[in-house]
């Protein structure tokens, strides 16, 4: 267990060992990723859509697009911005930009790095509208790598938001390979909050 400034960081060091298998769960029915548009196509259709307010895509025409190091293809590309409610989950691939070496747990750090992106934002999806401002932080992070997994790969990243309540969020989700084995499971809960606007300053008349 490593301690970093306010935040604990532990790390399983069982060695790998033969025992029980079995995986219940199963991978959504989704469009492979070769299919579905990168996010820097995705910016460009959403600077043309005429379904999509034109306050939106003028702001993000304004915004300098910076790619990311993960490569992300979302699985259901819709109308929906910042400023319209949605469902509390999400589905899309995500792989790292360029060949990785054959250690594991770089591949793990690049799925911890990969998981934290948008992980709570999908919390506030439901509750989403037009000059909405909020301030999340996250409270706790937890992730369980099942089985060994490549993150130059797509890895098809599903989360869900199944309660948000007193100010929290609490959100689920799961690594899946284009093979159906889930190699991650994640929980986080993070503090949600609507930003407060500043109180003005009273300047005294005397």
């Amino acid at each position: 267990m490593i301690k970093n400034t306010s935040e604990w960081y532990a790390d399983n060091l069982q060695k790998e060992e033969v025992g029980f298998d079995h995986q219940v769960a199963t991978m959504p029915s989704v469009p492979d990723p070769e299919t579905l548009l990168s996010m820097e196509e995705l910016r460009e259709r959403r600077l043309i859509d005429p379904r999509l307010p034109r306050t939106y895509r003028n702001k993000v025409a304004s915004v300098e697009f910076v790619p990311w190091p993960i490569e992300i293809r979302f699985c259901q590309p819709n109308t929906s911005t910042n400023q319209t409610k949605s469902p509390p989950s999400i589905r899309y691939w995500f792989r790292a930009r360029g060949k990785l070496s054959d250690e594991q747990a770089l591949h793990r750090c690049v799925a911890a790095y990969a998981s934290d992106l948008i992980f709570l934002q999908i919390s506030l999806n439901p509750h989403r509208e037009k000059g909405l401002k909020s301030a999340s932080v996250s409270l706790d992070h937890a992730m369980w790598f099942h089985r060994p997994f490549r993150a130059d790969d797509w890895l098809l990243y599903v989360i869900d938001s199944p309660n948000a309540h007193s100010a929290r969020g609490f959100v689920v989700g799961r690594m899946f390979t284009r093979k159906g084995e889930l190699v991650v499971s994640l929980t986080q809960e993070g503090l949600l909050r609507r930003a407060r606007t500043p109180v003005s300053t009273v300047q005294s008349k005397l």
